[in-house]
């Protein structure tokens, strides 16, 4: 029933999923709407790097020193005037790596700022900021849904302030919830981008110009006849990546946790890549390496 009703809601529904790949990137990726980028980074990272007024978006994919690396690809990849790299990803299946992942991304960004000859190693501040549509393990028992990581010594004196992680669980912002009664900025972006494809133009007081703004630019009035295709196909992959998670889930339980995991991944793989979704995603999402989501290809 509760799948019904989501699927008439999406049907229903008169603006972008900001939870999806396209839309998300859209509203904070592109230059047009470069201005939501600053806002939610004003709203999450002022104490970290002061006021952001303007950035510079730079590329997404991240190649290693050597060709045998894995290559990275980044949603957002941007730097503010003084050069402080932000990356900002959106993640919708759970990971068992996800610390993993979020220190390798920042170490990539790193590596990629070193000159050479530099002996200071005076690499930039490279600040990762990662909204995840699944439950935070650290913030499960929480009312907390934000994690916040810095680095600092076992008598919590700071050791440096060039890298920090920002973990959110957007799965606590509820589409119930009054957004006018939200109590700040923070939490007015973890819902709007949570409930966007939800929200109705009544939702949003009107002197609430940042988020009336956002709301204005994210009907699907405003996409080209292309734009709706590839918004469609977003669509599609982010339904089937819920479905696939959902039966991972399910399998698991069912089997027991060991034998269960085990053959929900392969299962999961096999479905994912019947469905025409990318290996690279397969493996992100199963937990499976690529080359073995790539041998099942085979198959």
């Amino acid at each position: 029933m509760e799948n019904e009703v989501s699927e008439n809601a999406r049907l229903e529904s008169t603006t972008i999923n900001l939870l999806t790949d396209f839309g998300f990137k859209r509203i904070f990726g592109t230059e047009a709407y470069k201005k939501n980028l600053i806002r939610f980074l004003n709203a999450f990272l002022k104490e970290y790097i002061g006021t952001i007024r303007d950035i510079d978006y730079r590329p997404t994919e991240q190649l290693g020193l050597l060709e045998k690396e894995k290559r990275l690809i980044y949603d957002v990849f941007c730097s503010t005037k003084k050069d402080d790299r932000i990356i900002v990803e959106m993640q919708k299946a759970s990971q068992e790596f996800i610390r993993d992942r979020v220190i390798a991304y920042s170490a990539r960004s790193i590596s990629n700022s070193l000159k050479k000859g530099d002996r200071k190693y005076n690499f930039p501040k490279v600040i990762s900021i990662i909204l995840v549509d699944f439950e935070l393990a650290d913030l499960k028992d929480s009312e907390r849904y934000m994690q916040r990581v810095t680095l600092r010594d076992d008598e919590n004196q700071k050791f440096s302030e060039k890298v920090a992680f920002v973990l959110i669980d957007l799965t606590k912002f509820a589409a119930q919830t009054d957004f006018g009664q939200l109590p700040g900025a923070r939490e007015k972006w973890c819902y709007a981008i949570k409930n966007m494809w939800r929200m109705s133009d009544g939702d949003i007081p009107a002197a609430d110009t940042t988020f009336r703004e956002l709301y204005e630019e994210c009907k699907l009035s405003k996409l080209s006849d292309m734009e709706k295709e590839e918004y469609e196909k977003s669509i599609l992959e982010y339904d089937d990546v819920k479905d696939a998670i959902e039966y991972n889930r399910r399998l698991a339980h069912n089997e027991g946790r060991e034998e269960g995991l085990v053959e929900a991944r392969l299962l999961l793989a096999k479905n994912m890549l019947a469905k025409g979704l990318a290996p690279s995603l397969i493996a992100e999402i199963s937990g499976l390496t690529e080359v073995e989501v790539l041998a099942l290809a085979q198959e």
